[in-house]
């Protein structure tokens, strides 16, 4: 039974079929292992926003790229220079990495 509510899950996530979460809530609820109860149930905590994730095409993933980027950089720097150099350091590689985007949908011929 596990496995069968896991599969609906990820069959809705992959397909955007959020309309059919109220009905995976309950049943994984009613029939489902108590780890899987527990999960649906904070599901339901935040029923709208995970029903629009599941639905809707937009995606927070380019952001979030960007800020584990930064994170990255500074966890590099940490204890070793100020934020002006952190800032340089952020600033520069996003121009270089603008630049080598450009580079590659305009090559040379």
């Amino acid at each position: 039974m596990a496995c069968d509510l896991a599969r609906e899950f990820t069959d809705m996530l992959r397909q955007r079929r959020g309309h059919l979460l109220r009905d995976w809530i309950q049943k994984a609820e009613l029939n489902g292992p108590d780890a899987i109860g527990v999960f649906a149930g904070s599901i339901r905590q935040d029923l709208d926003a995970v029903t629009a994730g599941l639905t809707l095409p937009y995606s927070s993933g380019i952001v979030e790229g960007h800020a584990n980027r930064i994170k990255t950089i500074k966890q590099q720097m940490y204890g070793r220079a100020s934020f002006a150099l952190l800032r340089a350091r952020i600033l520069l590689q996003s121009c270089a990495q603008g630049a080598n985007q450009r580079a590659q949908s305009h090559p040379l011929q």
